[in-house]
């Protein structure tokens, strides 16, 4: 599987009749696994402050499993995010412009024929009823800053449509601007919120954080990158400089984390409502290899069975998997308070420190 390669980053700016600072964001790069490699910028994020610091921490995210690099390596997300919080303070200028919103078929236009319902409703839901009409009969001439709402509402963070539609990396001007942005919080840490885990085997990571339950978090890059999209975001959009902390902190917890114990209790709902069929069927599978049923039968509503039942034989890492591949609504875990339990054969000998944040 290839990667995404980040060669270069960029941010214009304008600012709003009421003040308000509106951002495009540039990335620059190339697929890994393509041949011959070759830069491209694309615009990928457009919007205030917050909007587009969402885009920011959704690629930071990416970071932490390898799936967006530089040239060099890695990229640490708090990095990353460290990064783009600098080119905002210092974006290029962004002119007004006229843009021709029209329809076609082609995935490139400003608005394809495959979207263009989605792009009517969000249009009309935003109060640009007429705009719509008239965009479905023909086109529709706008202008970037005194039409700013009606392009956020098609390719906003809420959009149906990403930004590269209708803007490229050389429509941001040569000239780079001083923008205030959100200083860092000495007590941003104070945000911290209570962190419980527990290693489920060597990579995978049993997580509750702050009044949350206990779920499966997956790989400890998995549980990473929900962090900083799900807890560090809307922290840091209150706190400045949290996650430039928070985040090696959380991965230094999932690190350091002790095995489970083994009296932990499991209880399996086999269907809650709208769940998918094939993680129904996981359950069956689940309840068929735990010998609750036989082969071929549907598990029961509701089993449970003990973390220490799944340690105990040959097909441990099958049942860790299908475990794995439950959802949260299936699944509740029964954490017992008391210490960890000794840590079975199957972890390294380094996972035996644990952190609790509160």
């Amino acid at each position: 599987m290839g990667s995404s390669i980040l060669t270069g980053k960029r941010a214009a700016a304008f600012q709003k009749a009421d003040g308000e600072w509106i951002y495009v964001l540039f990335e620059r790069g190339y697929e890994s696994n393509v041949y011959p490699h070759q830069d491209n910028w694309s615009a990928v994020a457009f919007g205030n402050y917050a909007d587009v610091m969402r885009r920011v921490f959704s690629h930071a995210a990416s970071c932490e499993g390898g799936m967006l690099r530089s040239k060099t390596g890695s990229i640490k997300p708090e990095n990353f995010i460290a990064s783009w919080q600098r080119e905002l303070a210092k974006p290029f200028t962004l002119a007004d412009r006229r843009i021709t919103l029209s329809s076609s078929r082609s995935m490139y236009a400003a608005v394809p024929e495959s979207q263009f319902d989605a792009v009517r409703l969000s249009l009309i839901r935003s109060g640009f009823e007429m705009q719509a009409e008239k965009l479905a009969v023909g086109s529709l001439e706008v202008s970037l800053h005194a039409d700013i709402e009606l392009l956020l509402s098609i390719y906003g963070h809420r959009g149906p449509l990403s930004i590269w539609h209708i803007l490229k990396e050389y429509d941001s001007g040569t000239v780079q601007i001083d923008v205030p942005v959100p200083s860092a919080s000495k007590t941003a840490m104070d945000r911290m919120p209570k962190l419980r885990c527990h290693a489920i085997d060597n990579e995978n990571r049993l997580v509750a954080i702050g009044s949350a339950a206990w779920r499966h978090a997956g790989w400890q890059y998995n549980a990473v990158g929900s962090f900083i999209t799900e807890v560090a975001y809307p922290i840091e959009m209150e706190a400045p400089g949290f996650a430039k902390k928070a985040i090696p902190a959380f991965r230094e917890a999932l690190r350091s984390a002790t095995p489970i114990p083994s009296a932990t209790r499991i209880t399996v709902t086999r269907s809650p409502e709208g769940e998918d069929p094939w993680r129904v069927r996981r359950a069956d599978e689940l309840a068929q290899k735990l010998g609750i049923v036989g082969d071929g039968d549907a598990a029961p509503d509701v089993f449970s069975f003990a973390f220490g039942d799944l340690l105990q034989r040959e097909d441990t890492d099958e049942l860790l998997y299908a475990v794995g591949g439950l959802s949260d609504a299936q699944t509740l875990w029964d954490v017992p308070r008391e210490a960890a339990m000794p840590q079975p054969e199957f972890f390294a000998a380094e996972s035996q420190m644990s952190l609790c944040l509160a």
